[in-house]
């Protein structure tokens, strides 16, 4: 019972911490951010800091890392369930993660202080989607198709990055069938052809 309370305190410790960073970083450069304005604006001290974390870039390398498992939880559980030539079952909760979690998915598309979220991003979409073209276009050229997976990663970011930049202004619903259209019309106009 009391490990389990630890246990509670700590992960309510780790989210008060994660939150403040993402707040701090709404406000300033992540370069500029200290381990004191983090825990001022946790209101903890510094030692509960350094309970958890070496220093801020363990703590934004743990924000991201759980960003990254979120997606890649997502892409696990609804993998079986795409229909025909559609992408839509894993798009849209993606989509929808981002959305609920704007802000720092902002901060993680812009952050300048972690040079591997976006290539560990596009890694995750890479391995993942690669894996499901190959298996609706088995008959693809494997050099063709690992050009057209470079250009449809780039561009899903791109257009992910876009879309919480501009403030969602198309509807999660309507940027999901944006982004079917384009991964699979592009693969049924590459793929199919080599």
């Amino acid at each position: 019972m009391n490990e389990q309370k630890q246990d509670r305190r700590s992960r309510r410790t780790q989210k008060l911490l994660k939150d403040s960073l993402i707040e701090l970083m709404q406000e300033k450069e992540f370069k500029n951010i200290t381990v004191k304005d983090i825990t001022e604006r946790a209101d903890l001290n510094r030692g509960t800091f350094y309970l958890h974390y070496s220093d801020t870039y363990h703590l934004l390398q743990d924000i991201e890392d759980e960003v990254l498992t979120s997606f890649q939880e997502m892409i696990n559980s609804y993998s079986h369930s795409f229909h025909g030539n559609s992408l839509l079952p894993i798009l849209n909760p993606i989509i929808h993660y981002i959305g609920e979690n704007a802000a720092l998915c902002h901060i993680l598309f812009e952050n300048n202080a972690s040079v591997d979220f976006l290539d560990r991003f596009h890694h995750l979409i890479h391995q993942n989607g690669l894996e499901i073209i190959r298996a609706m276009f088995p008959g693809a050229d494997t050099p063709v198709t690992n050009c057209f997976f470079e250009f449809i990663t780039y561009g899903l970011i791109g257009m992910l990055k876009q879309w919480v930049d501009s403030g969602q202004q198309l509807p999660r619903k309507k940027l999901a069938e944006l982004a079917d259209k384009a991964i699979m019309g592009t693969a049924e106009r590459l793929l199919s052809a080599s």
